[in-house]
């Protein structure tokens, strides 16, 4: 967390430094509706991402497509013009927090419930063309990798035992390791055995892009879907299968 506090606030030291150094050279962003006349142009935006994996099987060559996951999406955005008016790098950092659904599964007696959370830090650099209607509405369509680091990846399973007590395991993706609370040493062995054997690398890179529209060039909508290109598995599993994360999203957001 004291991580994910430090990029956020150096990210906006970079905006408002830039903003002042723009300021100080002359490039003020003129008053609505040409806001996009400016060197650059930041902004905040919010929305909701859905993705899932798709696993392929090396030597059957099949593909077995995995859970989805739901979540959202919170990123600071920027824009600089290469082109005044029309073409942008469009690029930012932005805060990706997924869950998948409870899943019931039974290790031996024992009833368990089981859900991945996932925390990312994405940073899209996209080559952005737009296109304005009239002064009030335009569209736009961007293009481009998108930069992702896995800051947390971890199933947790919970079950009551039939002493009434409450139990937890968690297994972490990234790191192969397990935590335990409230089993007996037979039963933390027996679940330990069940759990996956995969393990995660923490960077992965998707292409993809997106569609839009801008509202009195201060508000702006988009869709898009992205596909990882990165074998998301390590290690000696990594030689038998490869699993990539595609990702869809939508999202809203304001230009400053």
């Amino acid at each position: 967390m004291k991580k994910i506090v430090i990029a956020v606030v150096a990210a906006l030291a970079l905006v408002a430094v830039s903003d002042a150094s723009a300021q100080s050279y002359g490039y003020r962003r003129p008053k609505y509706p040409h806001h996009q006349e400016s060197i650059f142009a930041p902004g905040i935006h919010f929305g909701y991402v859905h993705s899932g994996y798709r696993v392929k099987d090396l030597y059957l060559n099949e593909v077995e497509k995995g859970d989805g996951m739901n979540g959202l999406d919170l990123g600071l955005t920027m824009d600089f013009a290469l082109i005044p008016e029309t073409l942008f790098l469009h690029s930012g950092l932005d805060y990706v927090y997924q869950t998948s659904k409870p899943e019931e599964n039974n290790v031996g007696f024992v009833s368990v419930n089981g859900r991945i959370k996932d925390h990312n830090l994405d940073i899209p650099i996209h080559l952005k063309y737009r296109y304005d209607f009239t002064p009030v509405i335009g569209i736009f369509a961007q293009l481009g990798p998108t930069l992702s680091f896995g800051m947390s990846s971890k199933m947790t399973y919970r079950a009551r035992l039939d002493d009434g007590s409450n139990a937890q395991v968690v297994y972490n993706y990234y790191t192969g390791k397990v935590k335990t609370k409230g089993l007996s040493e037979t039963l933390e062995n027996l679940v330990i055995s069940q759990l996956p054997e995969s393990k995660y690398k923490r960077m992965d890179v998707r292409l993809g892009g997106a569609v839009g529209a801008t509202f009195f060039d201060i508000l702006e909508a988009s869709v898009g879907y992205q596909h990882g290109i990165v074998n998301k598995l390590r290690g000696d599993l990594a030689k038998d299968y490869k699993m990539r994360r595609g990702m869809f999203y939508l999202t809203v957001g304001v230009r400053f």
